[in-house]
């Protein structure tokens, strides 16, 4: 998952932070979840798993704080 999710936010950056959205939406309406435990879930996989650049993981700590 952390791979597709990388390659879209490379690819498609504006939509992928839209996607993003909604997973963090779907987890808490699904899970109760948190959005910024979400994201943070998020952005460990694609750290472990990823490609994205510093600017690009920099762009994906700013979206937990929009």
């Amino acid at each position: 998952m952390a791979k597709t999710l990388d390659w879209y936010i490379r690819c498609f950056p504006a939509e992928a932070y839209a996607t993003i959205g909604e997973i963090q939406r779907q987890a808490h309406k699904t899970w109760k979840a948190p959005a910024a435990d979400t994201l943070s879930a998020l952005r460990s996989a694609l750290s472990l798993d990823g490609e994205l650049t510093e600017q690009q993981r920099d762009l994906l700590r700013a979206a937990r704080t929009a």
